[in-house]
């Protein structure tokens, strides 16, 4: 049987350079885009952090240790960053998202110099889409780059089709339709797809943060739009509208490499007290043939309350274990 690591004929494959934003729900797939890579022997991976995402990454790659992490430092006493911060889930708000964003791209000489000097040189430099900056060092480098999207195609593909066809243009906050109800914007390539005008506006949080909110998400799209591909943590199986909508109408050309959770080693403990008591509670369900329903609406997301009501009551009538 071949060894799941990577032996010793790893110059014959690819050198990639993998750079996550630093938020747990975009570290995570990375990290699992690397055993990924490992265990079919596709690339020797050097991967980019910051000491104060260090640890977690470390962590995460436990058993990859041909994996090379390198840590830049994170700038200090920015405005609008809370001090020590290197990590999304410790900010309070979208407004200090976008500061935080803004933080993460002083980090780019760093990161060229680091890409300069990679032995063997880098072959492909794989980068969440948020760090739409980094397609100038890959150029600078001589590196191609690809963007990486961990939530899904369809969201991606709405993004897309929010620009081409504008519905917040004649929609307001408030509006409704004959019969009382939110009015919606119904998407002419998905007719199954109705989004309220909040539904539009709820990436970009509170009115405060609308204007700059925008501002990153279009230099988002257009890093991705001038990379050299696009990478969702995603299947055919559960998107492939989406994904066959994406590579006939847009570009880069994009691919599904996931679910890449299933390439993520599982952890073993024989410490049965260290389980903690959502994880006993899972096993229980498991054991009594009961689905139970995972619910994430994200770190930042400003999710109206009128919708989590609506979750709350859809929740109860389907009578399912959620978590």
């Amino acid at each position: 049987m071949a060894p799941a690591a990577l032996s010793a004929d790893t110059h014959v494959v690819p050198h990639v350079a993998i750079f996550h934003f630093m938020a747990k729900g975009h570290t995570i797939p990375l990290i699992q885009l690397v055993h990924h890579l490992r265990l079919r022997r596709l690339a020797t991976v050097t991967f980019f952090t910051t000491p104060g995402n260090a640890a977690f990454v470390r962590d995460g790659l436990s058993g990859a240790d041909d994996t090379a992490i390198v840590e830049l430092a994170f700038p200090a006493d920015v405005p609008g960053v809370p001090a020590g911060v290197e990590s999304a889930e410790g900010l309070t708000s979208v407004a200090s998202f976008v500061a935080f964003a803004g933080t993460v791209s002083l980090l780019q000489p760093q990161l060229e110099a680091s890409l300069a000097a990679m032995e063997p040189p880098a072959s492909l430099l794989v980068a969440d889409a948020f760090l739409y900056w980094a397609n100038a060092s890959a150029a600078r480098i001589g590196v191609p780059k690809v963007s990486f999207f961990g939530i899904s195609a369809f969201a991606q593909v709405m993004r897309e089709l929010r620009i081409w066809h504008d519905p917040c243009a004649v929609m307001r906050p408030g509006d409704v339709d004959g019969d009382g109800k939110p009015a919606t914007f119904r998407v002419p390539e998905f007719p199954h797809v109705s989004l309220t005008f909040e539904d539009l506006m709820a990436p970009f949080g509170d009115p405060s943060s609308v204007a700059p909110m925008m501002e990153l998400d279009g230099k988002l799209g257009k890093a991705i739009e001038e990379g050299h591909g696009l990478i969702f943590n995603t299947f055919h199986g559960l998107e492939s509208p989406y994904m066959e909508f994406w590579n006939q109408h847009c570009v880069p050309r994009a691919w599904a490499v996931g679910p890449l959770c299933l390439s993520q080693p599982a952890s073993v403990s024989d410490d049965d007290a260290a389980r903690p008591s959502w994880m006993e509670w899972l096993d229980e369900k498991a054991a009594a043939g009961r689905a139970v329903l995972y619910i994430a609406l994200g770190t930042l997301a400003a999710i109206p309350e009128a919708q989590l009501k609506e979750v709350a009551d859809g929740l109860e009538r389907a009578e399912v274990d959620f978590i």
